[in-house]
Order: C-alpha cells, then structure tokens, then sequence
C-alpha cells in the first residue's frame, strides 16, 4: 500500500508499476472510476481521499492514476509542503508547470488565453515559454485573486477539451489557505468539463478550526464533490500484503497479532515487517511479541540498519524538508564523495526510504512524512538549528542570481537558525517572501512572513523594516479581515506612513495613499488624512500630486461628503494628466469624477465625465476603467430616465467586464444588464442577469435589493422575503452608517412592507434610515434611497410631519427616478398625506409624464394608480373620468407584467370606483390637470423653460408635459395647441 518499507534481505514483490503488490481498496477504485467516466462524459468530478498516515491514500491514488492514464487522460500531480518556505499555491504551481514544461507554445498560448498574464504573476517561468506578457491592471485584493483563479480554471478546462485532465493533490492538510481558496474555485467551475480532481488528506489531523475544514464544508454542498474515507486493511488482506512482501506465508497467529497491533495500516505493517528478516519470520513467531507499539520505533530500526553515510544524507534530507534535490544536498556533504552520495540515494531509493518526484528531475521527497519527521527528531535540537543555518547559506549560495523565487523557504531555514544566527536574515527574506506572496494574491501566507517580522522586532523602534512589514500587514489584512475589524489594520497602516513621512520616502507614501481604501466612515479622517499629507510632501505639480489629487478627490467627495473640494483636487489632477499626457491618469480622474458627480445627484456632469473617460478607455483597451466608468454612467442615465443611453452602457459593459476577469465588475456588469430590464418590466430576463451577479457574489447588498425589489413587484412574497432576510443579515454586519448597505436596506425593507404591508423586523430598515440620514457625511445620492425608504414608512404611517420633512429634501431632485420610485412619485404620495392633494396630483402627473417618456413601465403603472387616488381623494364628479382612465392603464399594464400585488390594488379600487354614479370627463382628450396648466402657459406663449419656472418643475419634465398635449390632441406645433386652448375655453 501506501509508502510501505520492505526487507532489505530480499527484493520486494512487484506489481506492474515498479511497487509492492497492491491489495485491497477495489471499493475506493470503483468509486474513483465511476468518477472518472463522469469526468470523460464532461462531467467535472472532485473526489477527496482521506484517511490515517499511512492508510494508503497516495498509493491509491497512483494505481488510480495509472488506470487514468492507461484510458488516455492527463494526469498531474501536486504536493502540499508541511512548512511555511514553499511558493504561494505550490500544489498547483507543480501540476501546472508540469503540463507547461512539455506543451507546445502556440497550444499553451491557445489553452490559457488572455489569462496567460495573470498566471505568470504566480508562475514567472510561463514568460520564457510566451514571450510578449504584458503585467496584469492592478486590482483590488480580492478583485485581483479572483481573475487569477479565473484564469486557472479557464487555462485548465480548455486543455480538458482536448484530453480527459486528471489533477491529483496530496496531503492537503498542509495546503496554505490560498491553494485551498483556489480547489474551492475550480471545483465550482468543472461542474461541465473533463476535469476530475482527486485530493488526499489526513483526516485526524484535520480539526474543526483547521482551514481544510472549512473548504470541505463549502465543497460538501457541491453534487459533484465526494468524500472516500480509507480504513486499514481486512486481516485476510493484512496476510496478503504480508507475503507479498516477503514471499512468506505467516502463520495464523501472527497475522492476528501483526493486524491488531497495526490496526492493518500499510504503512505501519510494512514497517514493521520490515524490520525483522525472512529467516526470522520463518523460524518461529517470537518476533511478534516485539512488535513496537510506535511506528517510529519501527521506522528508526529499519533506517539504522543502513550505511553511515546512508544515514547521514537521510539526517541532511530531513532538515531540508520531506522534499529535496540533489544539487542542495551535495552542497550539505561535501566531505562525502560523488559516488558515495550517489550510492547512499540509491540505497534509501530501493527501499523507498526517499522516491524521485515525477516529472523533476534531480528532485527527491521521503516516502512518507512520518519517515522524514522521525529521521529529523533524532538530531538534537542546536545542531537542527545548525544545521538549518548551513542549508540557508547553502542555498544563498547555489540560487544567488534568484534569492526572490527562494525566500520562503530561505525565510524557514533561518527562522529555525535563529537561535545560533539571529535574525536578521530571517527578516530580510520574510519581508521578500510577503511581498511575494501579496504578488500572487496569497493574503494569508503574506500575514505569517509579515507577522514574524515584526515578532521578531517587537519592542524596538521602527525602522524601514518594521514599516514594510506594517504595509504589507496592512494589505494583506485588508484582504482577509471582516471590514468591521479593520480598525487594527488601519493603525499599522497608519504607523508605516508616519514613518515614511519622517524620513521623506515620497514612494512609499505616495503608494500608500493611492491604495484603494474602502469608504468606512469610521476610518473616513484617517484617510482623508493619509492623502493630504501626502500631498504636503510632494511638489504641488508633479506628477504624484496629480495622482494623489486623483485620489483625495474621490476620499473628499465620496468619505466625506464634500463636492466642492472634490471637484478641486479632480481638476488638478486633470490639469496635471492633461500637461503631462498622462492619459492614464485623465482617464481614471474622469472615472473618479464620474462616481462623485453622481453620488452628489448631479447625473448630467457625471454622465459628461463618465463618457469622456470611456472614450480614453476603449482607446487604450483599459477594460477596467471602462467597466467602472460605464457603471456610473449606467447608473447617471437610469436617474435621467434616459432608457436608449442606458440600454446602450447594459449592453456595452458585459464584454469588457468579461474580459476584466474580475468577479467584482463581472458581477456589476450583470447587474446593470439587469437594470433596463426591470426598468421595463422584463422580470424573467432580468432574473437572469440578476442571478449571475449573485452566483459570483452572494451577499453584495446592492444585488440583493435588485432581487427584493423584482421580486416583491412580481408578487412572490416568500422569496421578497429570503432575499430581505440575507440583506438584513449583511446590514447586521455591517458598521452603522452612510454606506452601501443601510442605503440598500432603508429602501428595500419599506418597500416590501408597502407592497405586501408585512415585513419580517422592520425595524431594521427604519435603523438603517437613520444610520444614513443622521450622518453629517451622507452624500446625496444615498440620503435619496434613505428618503424614498422614509416616503413609503411616512404613507403607511400617514405621518405628516415626517411627510412634511421628506417632501422638502426630495423636492430639488424632482424628475429623477431613484432605485425603483421615481422622485415625482414620492413627491406626489408625501404630498396626499400632507392633505395638499392638488400638489400630489401635480406631483403623479409629472411621475406619470416621466415614466411614459422613460419607458419605465412599472413605475409607470404605480404613478398611475397614485394619481387616480389623489384624483379620487380630492373629490368632486369631475375626475372620476381621469382616475378611471388611469386606473385602466395601470391595471393593463400590471396585468401584462404580472405585477399581482399593485393589480389586486388596483382591481380592489376600480371596485369602489363602480359603486358609485358618473359623469361626463372633465377635460377634453383625456388631458390631466397637470396638462391643462401647461397648456394655458402654452397658450400665453411660454417657452418650455418658462413653464418650469412657473411650475417648479424640471426643464425636462415641460416638454414631456408639452409632448403629451400634442399626442393626445392630435396637434402638431404650439401654435395650434394655442388656438386648440381658445376653442376649449381653456386659455
């Protein structure tokens, strides 16, 4: 079975792979080839061994391997190191630079396609094979792993495409967390391909707070994910195995003991076995009685029964690590001669004490950690530490021209020297292995090499170490904390820039400036205070003021919460790009700029910008600020109620999104698809794209409201519900402020509560109200969706005065549309529970006039039955005509849409409509009352400009008004509007 020993008196029995006769296991064999048909039928499998040290998950998943390999698939291994000095990903670097090392350039080229880039980040050898890879775009932490495994699992499914890819990753309870995160990525992306990974651990070393565990719970939910637990072997298989090592039959009372002692391990009878000769064995079973209780023990006795200077390469190798090469330990013995060295691996090879690693030539690991591990505790603990020191000199040495690709595991070997070197190497080469480790996106790997630098410098001043560690601490945390937590990471932050800024290292400031922080209102000082005094430091028109005017506008405008002085650092910045051609930088200061303009309710200057940066974008094939910049021009336009330009940027931002490869603005860009959709009532299309934006992120808040709200106007009240739940859940989590999801909760809550009148703890949503309209730093685009949320709250409570408060704020933005209640709207229902019911028809008149414009048909649908009930409301015969006929095309359109909840509102008031007498219309037409001012202005000569003005309405929403009058009169121009206003004695 798995890694077992044999007697060094005689050759082993040999199964047709060059091992020891492998007996058992046919059940885990038919259960991995089941798996596999699966996988060649396109069917992606991931089927996970697990079991005790020694229980025969390697060797199981080797004859596996081999059967795979003899039906035509690819089979590529991968092996976790057990400490700290391997490369980030290292399982995964050895399967793939293994497939890379014998591919063909152009297939390779073929195979990885534009992720070749961001695969090189963590695989540097990938340049040498395609020549001309370009840097990937900097990213934020988690936008930047996410295109990386993204590109992983493309390049991999695509070799698939040609040849059935087996991927076999062992020992994974030494996995770092990042190669975890990356097998629970590819394994929800082979669900349609012919990849099957089979992974091995050991099970008992595996508790509930270790990481695997926790992937492993995330992985059980999948269909396609497995589990194979590997117990010992029967006793009859116990005999078996036995005799096939040693071509003796045991007698009956030997095996019972050797079985139960060994509790039919593979490993541990092999060790045992071998351990006492042939002749012993045959002679009588007195050695039975002497079977060690620890397989150490075992071990040991079979290691010291080989040469001197066996055993000495075998203590060398053990402090190197279970993996080794030859080079390295040549170096280690120079006293022992070539063909001694050569002699000695040759020995602990054939009993395969050590074994080549496949597919690295010169490359050696132990058969078994627990060889390795006890071949290394016998050296006495000073000369470990010695000899640790030796092998990091040893390999300064022999990769002098490459320390970077080395300082993880330099970083090991003098950490484990430090009590007879120090550590200053270990520093030095942990603050290389971070910074590597952050390169390629490995954030928990970074925190320890971080962390024990500045363990090691704890108590004393900082100097520039310290403060490299303190930045890369800091975005590595940034990476891997709850945002609640941040605070730590924020004061690590904060300690390497105030050492920067002491002794004047513009870089270092300047790069710790531009970092993209997230807009926290708790740490809103910190970083406003961060870029401006980095500004102190820089000349005021260098080019790094205008990087940093480029972010310290967006902290200004968006943290805290002021445009003026936003709007001067995005000028600078953009005078400073422009004299500089820096189109870099002009481009992304528009795309700033577009963001603040927007979150300050000025939608024209923010569409103006965003275009301007859009254009920059496509010209420079930057797709990542052609996504952002097309987000908040999306965003801009839905506002205006320009439905053309804002189908135009949904459809415009799904190829460039895509080709970003990054989760965050893939997810965005499905969501914005989803926008004109739901706009115009199109909920199935709309699920679809609402869907994908949630597959890649479950719990981003602005999604979910998106799903409430299409949900709650579709009538499936269980799942408004489920998708309230989850965003209450976040908001939960969150701080309590102006951010992005209190803003999405104080509008989501109210909203299904008036719709369904019910609301699961609608307290929630009045508290996010509240965190957002009570802070001083609300912009205004956040405080509106607060507001709409405090309309709806104020109506079903028919409070006036918090009626009178919303109708004051709201009323500068009126012809605007909000995430799914237009301002009018809004207007117009604060205003009915105001009892001015005449100003709330104006008010639906001017929504219902938006609307039709738009073609924002459900929200057209509400304004309809709003303004027939404020019709209804005022009284009088003389509107029943005009509230009739909006009631009717509010129900037409609600019946088409399957808008149940607001049909069954409205059917329920047609009912009482019915009830009573009528009389003739009131105007002529079917002109509003709204119209009817309009059309007196028209007739006084007014120009559209004018109208606003004396309505108190937007320039936008006059000609809508001026629009409808003509359609519905059947007249062409205003002069005949006029002289039609005489003939009715409208004028």
């Amino acid at each position: 079975m798995d890694e077992t020993g044999k007697s060094p008196n005689r050759a082993p029995a040999q199964s047709v792979h060059g091992d020891a006769i492998f007996v058992g296991r046919r059940r885990e064999l038919e259960t991995l080839s089941a798996a596999l048909e699966d996988a060649v039928a396109g069917r992606g499998r991931v089927v996970m061994l697990s079991g005790a040290p020694g229980i025969g998950k390697t060797r199981t998943a080797r004859e596996f391997a081999d059967l795979a390999a003899g039906q035509g698939a690819k089979v590529l291994w991968g092996w976790c190191y057990e400490h700290q000095g391997a490369p980030p990903y290292w399982p995964w670097l050895q399967l793939i630079r293994a497939h890379v090392d014998t591919a063909e350039p152009g297939q390779l080229q073929r195979d990885m396609g534009a992720g070749a880039a961001d695969i090189s980040e963590i695989l540097p050898d990938l340049t040498v094979k395609l020549e001309g890879l370009e840097k990937p775009p900097a990213l934020d932490p988690e936008q930047a792993r996410f295109r990386l495994f993204f590109s992983i699992a493309n390049f991999l499914k695509n070799v698939s495409l040609s040849q059935t890819l087996v991927l076999v990753l062992d020992d994974l309870q030494w996995a770092d967390e990042s190669s975890l995160l990356l097998f629970e990525f590819l394994t929800r992306e082979i669900k349609a391909s012919s990849v099957m990974v089979v992974g091995g651990y050991r099970d008992i070393e595996v508790n509930r707070s270790h990481p695997l565990t926790k992937t492993l719970g995330i992985l059980d939910r999948e269909e396609h994910f497995q589990r194979v637990k590997l117990e010992g072997l029967s006793r009859q298989e116990v005999g078996e195995f036995v005799e096939s090592l040693v071509g003796t039959a045991l007698a009956e009372a030997a095996v019972d003991t050797l079985y139960q002692r060994t509790e039919g391990n593979p490993l541990f009878v092999g060790e045992v076995v071998g351990s006492v000769s042939p002749e012993e064995m045959a002679q009588s079973q007195d050695w039975t009685a002497g079977i060690p209780d620890v397989v150490r023990e075992a071990i040991l006795q079979r290691i010291r029964r080989l040469s001197q200077s066996c055993n000495q390469l075998l203590r060398t190798a053990s402090v190197i690590g279970r993996d080794f090469d030859l080079p390295l330990l040549r170096a280690m013995i120079p006293d022992l001669a070539e063909d001694d060295l050569l002699e000695s691996l040759d020995e602990a090879l054939g009993l395969r004490i050590v074994e080549p690693l496949p597919g690295a030539p010169g490359r050696f690991r132990f058969g078994h950690a627990l060889i390795q591990q006890a071949v290394y505790e016998e050296i006495p603990l000073m000369r470990q530490a010695q000899a640790h020191a030796a092998i990091g000199e040893a390999l300064e040495h022999l990769h002098q021209d490459n320390l970077a690709e080395y300082a993880g595991e330099l970083a090991r070997h003098f950490a484990e020297a430090g009590a007879v070197g120090g550590t200053e190497k270990m520093v030095r080469y942990s603050l290389i292995a971070g910074e590597r480790a952050l390169d390629a996106f490995a954030y928990e790997q970074a925190l320890v090499h971080y962390g024990q630098v500045l363990a090691a410098k704890a108590g004393l001043p900082i100097d520039a170490e310290s403060a490299g560690a303190l930045f890369g601490l800091f975005r590595a945390q940034f990476a891997t904390m709850p945002r609640p937590e941040l605070g730590e990471a924020y004061q690590n932050l904060s300690r390497a820039f105030d050492y920067y800024a002491s002794v004047g290292d513009t870089a270092n400031i300047v790069a710790i400036a531009e970092l993209p922080l997230p807009q926290l209102t708790e740490f809103a000082v910190m970083g406003s205070r961060l870029s401006a005094r980095a500004l102190e430091l820089v000349p005021d028109d260098s080019l790094e003021a205008g990087r940093l005017h480029c972010f310290h506008g967006s902290i200004q405008g968006l943290t805290d919460g002021d445009y003026k002085s936003a709007r001067d650092s995005f000028d600078r910045a953009l005078a400073i790009a422009r004299r500089e051609g820096d189109a870099a930088l002009e481009m992304q200061t528009l795309t700033n700029a577009s963001q603040v303009e927007l979150w300050h309710n000025r939608f024209e200057n923010s569409v103006k910008s965003g275009l301007a940066a859009i254009e920059l974008a496509v010209a420079a094939s930057n797709q990542r600020v052609e996504v952002m910049a097309r987000y908040w021009v999306s965003l801009a336009l839905k506002s205006l109620g320009d439905m053309p330009g804002l189908t135009l940027q949904a459809t415009a931002i799904l190829n460039p999104a895509s080709q970003l490869r990054d989760r965050n603005w893939l997810a965005v860009a499905h969501n914005i698809a989803a926008l004109p959709l739901i706009l115009k009532g199109d909920w199935h299309s709309a699920r679809v794209e609402s869907q994908q934006s949630l597959d890649l992120m479950p719990t981003d808040t602005r999604f979910l409201v998106q799903r409430v709200i299409l949900e709650a106007e579709r009538g499936n009240r269980r799942q408004a519900d489920d998708y309230l739940e989850q965003l209450e859940e976040v908001v939960l989590r969150s701080e309590a402020g102006p951010d992005t999801p209190n803003a999405m909760l104080a509008f989501g809550s109210p909203l299904v509560r008036s719709i369904f009148d019910a609301v699961k703890r609608p307290v929630l949503g009045e508290n996010s109200i509240k965190a957002v309209l009570s802070s001083p730093l609300a912009t205004p685009f956040f405080s509106n969706f607060a507001r709409a949320g405090a309309t709806l709250l104020a109506v079903m409570n028919d409070d006036v005065e918090a009626a009178a408060e919303q109708y004051a704020a709201l009323k500068p933005w009126a012809g605007s549309m909000g995430l799914s209640l237009s301002v009018d709207r809004a207007l117009g229902l604060l205003a009915g529970i105001m009892g001015d019911i005449a100003a709330a028809g104006a008010h639906f008149d001017d929504a219902c006039a938006f609307c039709r414009r738009a073609g924002y048909r459900p929200e057209l649908a509400w304004a309809c039955y709003g303004h027939a009930s404020a019709i209804l409301r005022l009284g009088g015969p003389s509107g029943r005509q005009q509230a009739t006929s909006l009631l009717d095309e509010s129900l037409s359109i609600a019946t088409e849409l399957e808008m149940a909840p607001l049909a069954e509102t409205v059917a329920a008031l047609q009912e009482i409509l019915a009830s009573e007498p009528t009389t003739g219309p009131a105007y002529p037409d079917g002109l509003t009352a709204r119209e009817i001012e309009v059309l007196r202005l028209v007739a006084a000569g007014k120009s559209n400009q004018e109208i606003a003005d004396a309505l108190v309405i937007t320039l936008r929403t006059a000609g809508n008004h001026v629009s409808n009058i003509l359609n519905k009169t059947g007249l062409t121009n205003r002069t005949e509007a006029a002289a039609y206003a005489i003939r009715q004695g409208i004028a």
